[in-house]
């Protein structure tokens, strides 16, 4: 998710490597196309810098917006500015905090949801009990939705499992 989107921070001297997506920001009733900026301490800049439970908390109140409605304004800085025309969208708030959860666990080098799913199959195809099942279908689903596509390896084989990996 991460890509070549590489940006950083200093904090007291400190070096903070982060990366950034497209989001609209609703500031009165324009929709603002933005950079969200996340880094791996945690903060997230959607206009300043927030903790993810603030984060949360502007996803929830519409600051970060998921919702873009028919007719509503929208403008990307000296850019150029429209309105929304049959506006379709992919993300709700929960799923947009799921996919900045998982790109902070990347930052910092952990298993994001999609790491912990797979690591829950290989558990499973070792040891094939309905409790391991459980755990990988409990992990699936803990993928935000709109990245379950690129769980098994390789979206343009169906999502077929990635054998080199399995092998």
């Amino acid at each position: 998710m991460i890509g070549n989107r590489i940006t950083s921070r200093k904090a007291d001297g400190i070096r903070i490597p982060g990366t950034w997506r497209h989001a609209f920001i609703r500031n009165g009733g324009t929709f603002f196309l933005t950079d969200l900026v996340i880094y791996a301490d945690g903060l997230i800049d959607c206009w300043g810098l927030v903790t993810v439970d603030e984060f949360e908390q502007k996803l929830r109140s519409g600051w970060v917006a998921t919702d873009l409605p028919e007719g509503a304004e929208a403008s990307a800085h000296d850019l150029a500015s429209w309105k929304f025309s049959e506006p379709r969208t992919w993300l709700t708030p929960e799923l947009l905090l799921a996919e900045v959860r998982d790109t902070i666990d990347q930052l910092n080098g952990r298993p994001d949801s999609t790491a912990r799913c797979l690591a829950a199959v290989d558990v499973f195809l070792v040891d094939r009990t309905e409790d391991n099942r459980a755990a990988v279908h409990a992990a699936y689903l803990a993928i935000a939705k709109t990245q379950r596509r690129y769980a098994l390896g390789d979206m343009d084989r169906k999502d077929w499992p990635d054998f080199e990996r399995a092998g």
